[in-house]
């Protein structure tokens, strides 16, 4: 039978109950099954969604971590290295001025852009800011040290970075991944801070290079101390003070209606705290003719180191031995008597030490373990890299100042009777044991601090050259409120010149009426 016939056949066939329920169930079999593919079509959907949503997590950390933070004179700087020079920034801030900044309500724990720094700034911008001026510098010595085909092997430092990590990883009961990430930053990595801690590390050698070359010559620090001999100069002199006896209770000169607090006291206005003045100045003159036998002697002080008051006179280049003076210090009400010895310049030289620096009381194991040495420098050294809680390499400490030190350990170290090879224990505060091995006298105070003063001077010079017109772009809130300043500058300057012209314009014309009106008047009177 053909497939023609076949199909005329089921024409003419009679449809029965039982063929309208078959085809109903194959037609609602078909039904399913096509909704079935519309089920799983839309279940794709969805889970393409969820999959895209889950997927957009590493989607969201690989753009945060191409975006780019700031340009730099043209150059990008990302989220891992603006992190890392932020952090860095940061917590260097917090090491010199912590307690300083404790005043304006920051702690190491309290999030820098909660509180404000300025009136338009928060600590947080702050940062930022310091963060890009470093950057900046960073940014003009890779290109100077690159330009002068400056190279410098940092895997040394890396490991030591990565060591020192560890080390505070094992300390706070973490992991050296996450300790990264909270010391430099949610993206921060091994992998990815090597490049950027490598990067400052050649940078900082190459800084240390720039700065060796830029060091003064002998006759260069002379030349400075001798303009500058009162900033380094010493003044030995004896010091006598005379308090005014000031009121405890209102006198005549009191203020209508002054009276004894409840707690007892009383604080007297100017008139009585003049009257009090002007009744101890007596004493004062008459102690000025005894103050360089009674007066307490102080000897070695610096300019800084002088109560300003009396700094001036002390220093004055006119000082002779037995010079004396009365001098008033109106704010505590009393009088400075002051007797002139000597004003030199202190030859006092530093010293050179290694020294082993613990917080336990171990100096006397310490010392058992160098006695059972060879005793060479080498030996310390070794001792030191086991025990030392300072970063100092083999615990050195070069050109150490008398002033930075007190009792005992001050005594030992600068005596005249060192010699190199010493090795002494001390307990400092009961918190620090200090294991010093004496090395040698180094350069005297003055010539170092001339010599910080000159380089201080030419490296902040080198600096401002080397990012001076550079320009900076990014989404950061302290490059807006400079642009703010700079145009409402820009805008007061604008109609302050407009405000000049104006009047120039409006004294011009008077000037000009004036002169017409002159001439008529002559013309007038030639006349008559």
């Amino acid at each position: 039978m053909s497939a023609i016939e076949n199909e005329n056949q089921q024409a003419d066939k009679v449809v029965t109950k039982y063929d309208l329920k078959k085809q109903k169930r194959a037609e609602a079999k078909k039904k399913d099954e096509r909704n079935l593919m519309i089920w799983k079509a839309v279940g794709i959907i969805a889970a393409a969604a969820v999959l895209g949503f889950i997927l957009s997590f590493p989607v969201r950390n690989i753009i945060n971590l191409k975006k780019t933070v700031v340009t730099v004179d043209g150059e990008k700087i990302g989220t891992v290295e603006f992190d890392y020079m932020y952090n860095t920034v940061k917590n260097n801030y917090f090491n010199n001025y912590g307690s300083y900044l404790s005043y304006y309500g920051l702690t190491a724990d309290s999030d820098p852009a909660t509180v404000q720094y300025s009136e338009k700034l928060t600590f947080k911008d702050y940062f930022e800011q310091l963060t890009v001026d470093q950057i900046k510098q960073n940014v003009a010595l890779g290109r100077e040290a690159a330009a002068a085909g400056f190279t410098f092997d940092a895997d040394e430092g890396w490991n030591e970075f990565l060591e020192s990590a560890q080390e505070a990883a094992n300390s706070a009961n973490t992991n050296v991944a996450d300790l990264l990430k909270t010391r430099y930053g949610a993206y921060a990595t091994k992998n990815r801070l090597k490049p950027i801690v490598k990067k400052s590390l050649m940078l900082s050698e190459y800084y240390e290079s720039v700065y060796d070359s830029k060091l003064p010559t002998d006759e260069e620090i002379e030349t400075y101390y001798n303009e500058n001999s009162a900033t380094y100069d010493s003044v030995d002199y004896y010091l006598t003070t005379v308090n005014a006896t000031l009121p405890t209770e209102p006198t005549e000169l009191a203020d209508e209606g002054a009276a004894v607090a409840e707690d007892g006291s009383y604080t007297p206005n100017d008139a009585e705290k003049q009257a009090a003045m002007d009744a101890a100045k007596p004493e004062a003159d008459k102690a000025a003719e005894t103050v360089m036998e009674d007066g307490e002697l102080h000897t070695g002080e610096l300019s800084s180191d002088t109560l300003y008051s009396i700094r001036e006179w002390l220093f004055d280049d006119a000082r002779v031995e037995g010079d004396t003076t009365v001098i008033d210090n109106t704010i505590s009400s009393l009088y400075y008597v002051v007797g002139f010895k000597a004003r030199y310049r202190s030859e006092v030289p530093t010293v050179n030490i290694r020294a082993i620096v613990t917080d336990s009381d171990n100096g006397t194991e310490i010392l058992t373990e160098w006695e059972a040495s060879d005793k060479t420098e080498e030996s310390f050294i070794s001792l030191a890299e086991r025990y030392s809680l300072d970063s100092a390499e083999g615990g050195l400490y070069e050109n150490q100042n008398p002033a930075t030190y007190e009792g005992e350990i001050k005594d030992w170290i600068f005596s005249d009777e060192r010699k190199t090879g010493d090795v002494s224990s001390f307990y400092v505060g009961e918190a620090y044991t200090y294991v010093v091995y004496y090395l040698e006298q180094a350069e005297p105070v003055w010539k170092l601090s001339v010599r910080d003063a000159i380089m201080n001077t030419r490296m902040t010079e080198y600096l401002d050259a080397a990012v001076e017109g550079m320009e900076v772009t990014g989404n950061l809130n302290y490059l807006k409120v400079e642009a703010e300043e700079e145009a409402e500058e820009a805008t007061e300057a604008t109609e302050t010149e407009e405000t000049t012209e104006a009047t120039e314009a409006e004294e011009s014309t008077e000037a000009t009426e004036s002169e017409e009106t002159t001439e008529s008047t002559e013309e007038t009177g030639a006349g008559n």
